[in-house]
């Protein structure tokens, strides 16, 4: 009989909530704690809350079936946990409902951000603090999004993943959430939302952890949560595009020096040694020229709290680090950063931030909605299925071009003994291009 691990593996499930990790990995650990994300770490998307408002039994049941798979295999008793914002009344009536049912417990988290980040939900539910440079399988525990979750529902039935939940807002007309063929071009989503603008671009995924683009020919992917159409001169759009060259010229003749980064920092405030404000002084001052603040780099997530919230100057530290990722990777300089027993900061608790207050501060609290979903199908007439989505190694074309292909077919496989993900058709057609890095296909 297969387990969770071989279905997910089967049904291509990677991780939903952006990271793309191949879910049968995680499945086939052995841990003591097992956490369903449903905090939606990023403000604007609606996505997981649809899916918990409205698959909650098949994410409870699914955990109460990951969390008995494991203790069989271990022989320990492992715990069940759905972390989700009290603002999700209906998800967390549901949740209760369920969860005294199948043993499992409920967390209840304030709408501030980063409530969905990994090692924040960890800390949250278990106490443990991830360490420097750690996963949270380092502490015994897994963290699964809710998606993800009912992407394994769908697997146990035999369904592979064809489809992403994703979140269509912004200045639109028709805002909405949908469920959309993976491979399908922005081309073919965007004029359908009734664009109220002309000089427009689409944030990708998030204010906070996304990223902008022009390109109407990227395609929908089995990470991407979200597409908002904003303004090219909206504020926040200049503000994630400023060059680098522009961010160190602005910080060497602005930067305060306040520490407001690092003090709100949510790495730093778990206790990793991570302080954004001394990057600073490394650009502007040529001072904290030591290794340890350097490569600390590896430490910061890009959750967007030192640029976005916390400088009064707009500087973004975020930035300064991803350069210095770039450069120590060219360099083969890897993260030396590893303590673990640590101790979390004693302003920690009152540090979160609102995420209605958030949005607000970024000129996005009008697109703050909850949008309708749309249950009706997304006829595309082709899509460009992309086979490195996920972290590890592309997978491998197992079609061949000109060949007929049903939806939920078979197209990319995981290398032999490499860490992978599979793909599958997400429409019915014929196969009109293959590459080593992507499919495509023409609908019928």
């Amino acid at each position: 009989m297969p387990t969770l691990a071989d279905l997910a593996r089967q049904a291509g499930i990677i991780g939903a909530g952006g990271a793309g990790f191949p879910t049968h990995v995680k499945l086939a650990s052995a841990v003591n704690t097992v956490i369903v994300n449903g905090a939606e770490c990023e403000p604007l998307m609606c996505g997981d809350l649809h899916m918990m408002e409205t698959r909650a039994g098949d994410i409870v049941g699914t955990l109460k079936k990951i969390t008995a798979e494991i203790s069989g295999r271990t022989g320990a008793q492992v715990r069940g946990v759905i972390g989700v914002k009290t603002k999700y009344e209906g998800a967390v009536k549901s949740f209760q409902h369920l969860a005294a049912k199948h043993g499992v417990s409920v967390l209840e988290l304030d709408n501030v951000y980063p409530a969905g980040d990994e090692h924040y939900l960890v800390f949250e539910a278990t106490g443990r603090a991830v360490p420097e440079g750690g996963i949270p399988l380092d502490v015994g525990v897994v963290v699964i999004n809710v998606g993800t979750m009912a992407l394994i529902a769908d697997a146990v039935n035999g369904n592979p993943v064809t489809e992403r939940i994703v979140t269509l807002g912004g200045a639109v007309e028709n805002p909405k959430v949908a469920s959309i063929p993976i491979g399908t071009a922005f081309s073919e989503i965007i004029p359908r939302l009734n664009v109220r603008i002309d000089d427009y671009v689409i944030l990708v995924n998030g204010p906070m952890m996304g990223r902008v683009t022009e390109d109407l020919n990227e395609v929908v992917t089995k990470t991407t949560g979200g597409l908002f159409v904003l303004p090219k001169d909206h504020s926040h759009v200049m503000r994630m595009t400023r060059p680098l060259s522009t961010e160190i010229r602005i910080g060497k003749s602005a930067c305060e020096v306040c520490r407001y980064c690092t003090d709100f920092c949510p790495r730093y405030l778990l206790g990793h040694r991570l302080e954004p404000h001394k990057i600073m002084r490394v650009i502007n001052y040529d001072r904290d020229l030591d290794s340890d603040t350097i490569t600390s780099a590896w430490l910061c997530c890009e959750c967007g709290l030192c640029d976005l919230w916390s400088c009064p100057m707009s500087l973004s530290p975020r930035v300064i680090y991803r350069e210095f990722k770039r450069r120590l990777k060219e360099a083969g300089i890897k993260n030396p950063h590893r303590r673990a027993g640590l101790t979390q900061d004693f302003y920690r608790p009152f540090r979160g931030v609102p995420a209605d207050r958030l949005m607000r501060r970024l000129g996005l609290g009008e697109y703050d909605i909850k949008p309708p979903f749309d249950p009706s199908p997304w006829p595309v007439s082709s899509v460009r299925i992309p086979l490195g989505q996920h972290i590890g190694a592309a997978a491998i074309p197992v079609v061949k071009q000109g060949e007929k292909v049903a939806k939920g077919q078979l197209i990319g496989e995981i290398p032999e003994g490499k860490l992978g993900a599979r793909y599958h058709a997400s429409i019915s057609g014929e196969v009109t291009a293959i590459n080593k890095s992507h499919i495509e296909i023409s609908g019928q």
